[in-house]
């Protein structure tokens, strides 16, 4: 092979430091659903009730599943595709699957970013434009309150309740989204055009101020009058008939699988980046840890907004105006955000304009850190398949060219139709192919890889360093977890959840909605049994993973402790262990379609005329 490429991927995970590797990570778990769909699902389903299902579902399903993907990325040092590929051919198929997922997903995510930067320039207005003080009395039309009508009319500018919308009439891209969506993409290219590395860092920023802003709207919002009644009813309420609710169930599911995001693809791939001797063991349970805390911590601050507007409505004359916390807990998980959290903030009297940017630019770096993991994600891919072909292309090129298609892509969804657009592909894309691609990673796990492996791999990689001299011996539940719990929750919760997609149009929108959300959920699966009988008779190339992890020697060299700086080589070192070398080859690639491999080589091809 070329000696630039043999370089390059031999430099493929010793260039960033276990911090980096956590901190990207983190931000990439710890997302804006934590702040507006994770406190949206507890009021809505039991407050108590819905805690529960959500950590048995964290424990048993979402966890032992990331740290099956963190294993495999560290273990074979390539992207997802490959390494599906490299586990076996057959199951090259779902990488394909979790690729058009994530450029499904990536097609309108930053979208909301978007949403959020325009409510940030708006929150130097004084008074807020979707504040009482703004909007008197008599001036809106129609039976919305000022932070609706600020949302509806002049965010999205969307069609009127009683008009039928149809794919057809959309209307163009509008200005004043179009511009804030290129911001976030400038933003995105700056963070990428110098790799993984470099992204990493920016998470340093990106993940540490959210969390300060949040403990900052923290310490504000529960001082609030009426402060206490949201938080009894976030922690205190608990409605038991929920807990033989199937759908609160699934729903739990469904928002904790979405969250650490296995199945995606990117943990798998920012773990092939990671230092060899790292304890993916302990990274896991830190992301885990961190990511369901913000989550709980964040319904305290969002829960204490609520329950002071509560009293706040219900302190007027008028009894029509006064609404509980549970009504106000209710709403859509965006409108949480964007509508009830807004008007929230924009009560908070002389530093209601402080608070309500604080709050906007915590949602905007929540959401950069995700769509910062996503990108490189997709990068690495195209890097990947360029690199097969004996192509070497610069890094900047790269993130322009996948900035600008993604930006492109975005546009349907910044017309006056766009947010009904947004919401039908993100519950087909990114909650049922999701899950989906969670249960087959499952299938893969028990049929061509298994826990000895997954063992195997984890302790070899500990060997040497301080706190495992002979390597991490993985307790037996995770091994229950990854073979039992998994499967059998995640077949439920499909099962469930598609039987919940056939009985009624989702979300009640026209037909051609409908059919583009159903293009986009069979579209990603008819990839995983099309892979799986192109490749079902070859055989994975790689075969020494499968021999057994032999006693460890005392005269092992000893490895720098997690985290130290290091020249350890990107092979794992073998010595005294009795495993045979683990090369890193570049990746051979089966391409998913002849017209995806030609794009991208007419684009990023040196040597293109």
């Amino acid at each position: 092979m070329p000696s630039s490429i043999a370089s390059q991927d031999s430099a493929r995970g010793s260039g960033v430091s276990t911090c980096e590797y956590l901190i990207s990570l983190m931000g990439y778990a710890i997302g804006i659903g934590n702040i507006w769909r994770f406190p949206y699902l507890v009021g809505k389903y039991g407050g108590g009730a819905f805690l529960i299902a959500y950590f048995f579902c964290l424990i048993f399903v979402a966890c032992p599943l990331y740290l099956f993907e963190l294993a495999i990325g560290q273990d074979t040092r390539k992207s997802t595709m490959f390494a599906y590929q490299e586990m076996h051919p057959r199951w090259l198929g779902l990488g394909w699957c979790t690729a058009a997922m994530l450029v499904l997903v990536l097609t309108y995510y930053n979208v909301l970013l978007a949403y959020a930067i325009i409510y940030m320039v708006y929150s130097f207005v004084d008074p807020l434009p979707w504040s009482k003080e703004a909007n008197p009395p008599n001036t809106i039309l129609g039976s919305y309150s000022p932070s609706e009508n600020f949302w509806y009319r002049t965010v999205l500018n969307t069609f009127k309740p009683d008009e039928e919308v149809e794919l057809s009439n959309i209307g163009a891209p509008q200005a004043h989204l179009v511009g804030a969506l290129f911001c976030v993409y400038l933003m995105v290219f700056g963070a990428m055009y110098k790799g993984f590395s470099a992204s990493a860092k920016v998470s340093y920023v990106t993940v540490g101020m959210p969390i300060m802003l949040l403990l900052i709207l923290l310490v504000r919002a529960t001082t609030l009058e009426g402060a206490s009644d949201g938080v009894e009813f976030y922690i205190a309420k608990f409605d038991g008939d929920y807990l033989s609710s199937f759908e609160m169930w699934a729903t739990a599911c469904a928002q904790i699988l979405f969250s650490l995001s296995p199945g995606m693809g990117t943990a798998i791939t920012l773990s092939s980046y990671t230092n060899p001797k790292e304890d993916v063991y302990i990274v896991n349970l830190l992301v885990s840890i961190c990511n369901s805390s913000f989550s709980f911590v964040g319904g305290f601050a969002v829960f204490s907004i609520i329950g002071f507007m509560s009293q706040e409505s219900c302190s007027t004359d008028a009894v029509s105006e006064c609404r509980t916390v549970e009504d106000l807990a209710q709403k859509s998980s965006i409108g949480l955000a964007f509508i009830t959290l807004a008007e929230g903030v924009s009560q908070f009297g002389s530093v209601s304009n402080l608070f309500a940017v604080l709050f906007f630019i915590m949602l905007l770096t929540l959401g950069l850190d995700s769509t910062f993991a996503w990108m490189e994600t997709i990068n690495t891919y195209v890097h990947d398949i360029l690199r097969s072909k004996g192509i070497h292309a610069e890094q900047w090129k790269v993130a322009l060219g996948t900035s600008v298609f993604f930006f492109l892509l975005g546009l349907p969804y910044c017309t006056r139709g766009g947010s009904q657009l947004l919401d039908t592909v993100d519950n087909f894309a990114a909650s049922l192919v999701l899950i989906f691609s969670c249960l087959v990673e499952t299938f893969m796990y028990r049929i061509d890889w298994g826990w000895d492996r997954v063992a195997a791999g984890i302790k070899r990689a500990t060997i040497g360093n301080p706190r495992t001299p002979n390597g991490r011996v993985m307790p037996a539940y995770w091994q229950f977890a990854l073979g039992v719990t998994a499967p059998v929750v995640l077949c439920f919760l499909f099962i469930q959840k598609m039987d919940k997609t056939y009985e009624e149009a989702y979300g009640g929108y026209s037909t051609g909605y409908q059919v583009i959300g159903w293009f986009c959920f069979w579209g990603p699966v008819a990839l995983t049994p099309i892979g799986f009988l192109m490749n079902f008779r070859k055989q994975p190339e790689r075969t020494n993973f499968e021999e057994p992890l032999l006693d460890v020697s005392e005269k092992a060299a000893a490895q720098p402790a997690l985290g130290e700086a290091s020249d350890i080589p990107p092979a794992r070192s073998t010595e005294g262990v009795g495993l045979p070398p683990h090369p890193i080859q570049p990746p051979t690639y089966v391409p998913p379609t002849f017209v995806c491999e030609t794009l991208i080589l007419f684009f990023f091809n040196p040597k293109r005329p």
